[in-house]
């Protein structure tokens, strides 16, 4: 029998819900066929099954909730009862623990690939990402403790239960939390929530996806010190040339928004000021400033608001820009989008002219030290060279970490952008 169970698919997910079965049991079944879809709350998973034989069990129903380790399924793979692999000994979370489990946990090889997360380009002196089970993320969480700074005892260097024990003495001192909920999260009493005897009411539960966003935007609130700044540019030239190039866009199979040169005056603006492509270090009073430029894009979605990132934006032209903002915008809204298109950001743009709203207070997406706001062009009436007219106009609205980063240099940041926008010949040049 093998029992195949819930391993933790990426950053952060340490439980989902059942939103669909494709087998039932008694079917047969070939190993990386679809098993289930899972909602979590950063994407919707599909799981593969990890052998061939005929489902015995299944772990979990549609709309109920599995946690990291819990037996999802289990398959006749033709093998003796209990012979399962050692990796799944492992991974499952046992001794009584509480399962959920925040952080990173690797994939089980026989079930998928292991998540590349690792591959990305990490900053320099930062550890490499452990591999270890979820009691030991667990473990470690609750010690406070680094666990990639943990040498593993078990197979392939695995960190085991035992090893954050027995680190966990000496690392009180040296540990260093950089997840998004550290040391810097605000502890906040909050009222209980009445309402009248008798009254007229309706109760909705709320998504995974939106109980992840009211964590984030709490954090990013009761961390960061916000400033905002708003101005407008006239963008009549950028109007004309995104008339100009945007049938020949098309019949090369791009759709050519504005945003694409938005993304790349913002992207430039960040290496003229690089201390708003950066982290702020709070437990030790420093600066981490990025040499990689990954743009967040917020997206709106029926089931809230998503955050996919364009990797290595700065390398990137136009036309491969908007072909890569047209099919990662579309992958979210479907939900396809993979965790790895959702992490790794360093500055955000949300975009209010979707809503056809012109001005907002962008909430900043932590642990980065500013975003940007873009609101819909409408047409008004300016004074150039002393005279009126009518012109296309943008605005524009920035929020930044104000413990670091001042509101005059907020402005100069702010300037640069608009000289882009307003001269996109630039950016093509560029």
């Amino acid at each position: 029998m093998y029992d195949f169970k819930f391993a933790d698919i990426g950053e952060g997910v340490h439980e989902g819900v059942v939103l669909k079965w494709n087998y039932k049991v008694g079917d047969k079944v070939e190993e990386g066929e679809t098993l289930v879809i899972v909602e979590t709350d950063k994407v919707n998973a599909e799981l593969p099954a990890p052998v061939d034989g005929i489902i015995t069990k299944i772990g979990a129903k549609e709309g109920e909730t599995i946690h990291v380790g819990e037996t999802i399924v289990v398959i006749d793979d033709g093998s003796a009862d209990g012979d399962a692999p050692a990796e799944e000994e492992d991974t499952s979370v046992s001794e009584g623990t509480d399962q959920g489990v925040i952080g990173e946990i690797e994939v089980s090889s026989d079930v998928m690939a292991s998540s590349d997360e690792s591959s990305e380009k990490v900053e320099e002196g930062k550890p490499a990402r452990a591999l270890a089970t979820p009691v030991a993320r667990k473990l470690a969480k609750d010690l406070g403790l680094d666990i990639n700074t943990v040498k593993g005892s078990g197979e392939n260097g695995r960190v085991m239960k035992s090893d954050i024990e027995a680190a966990a003495g000496s690392a009180k001192e040296s540990s260093q939390t950089v997840g998004a909920y550290a040391s810097t999260e605000r502890k906040i009493d909050v009222p209980k929530l009445t309402v009248p005897e008798n009254a007229e009411t309706e109760t909705v539960a709320i998504s995974k996806l939106r109980k992840a966003i009211v964590k984030a935007m709490t954090v990013s609130k009761a961390v960061i010190p916000h400033t905002v700044l708003f101005d407008d540019v006239v963008v009549d030239d950028l109007v004309a040339l995104r008339n100009e190039l945007k049938e020949k866009a098309a019949n090369s199979g791009v759709k050519l928004t504005y945003m694409p040169f938005i993304i790349k005056a913002v992207t430039l603006a960040l290496k003229e000021h690089p201390w708003f492509n950066a982290s702020f270090d709070e437990a030790n009073d420093q600066m981490i400033l990025k040499k990689f430029y990954n743009i967040g894009m917020a997206v709106d979605t029926k089931d809230g608001l998503i955050v996919p990132v364009i990797k290595s934006a700065d390398r990137k032209g136009i036309y491969d820009l908007a072909r890569e903002l047209d099919g990662l915008a579309t992958r979210t809204r479907e939900r396809t989008v993979t965790l790895d298109e959702l992490k790794g950001s360093t500055f955000t743009i949300t975009n209010f002219g979707v809503a056809d709203i012109s001005y907002g207070a962008p909430i900043i997406n932590y642990p980065e030290v500013g975003i940007i706001g873009i609101g819909k062009i409408q047409k008004k009436a300016v004074v150039v060279d002393d005279e009126i007219k009518v012109a296309n106009v943008l605005p524009l609205s920035i929020a930044v970490d104000h413990r670091v980063i001042d509101g005059a240099d907020a402005g100069r940041f702010l300037k640069t952008v608009k000289s882009f926008l307003a001269d996109p010949m630039m950016l093509l040049l560029s």
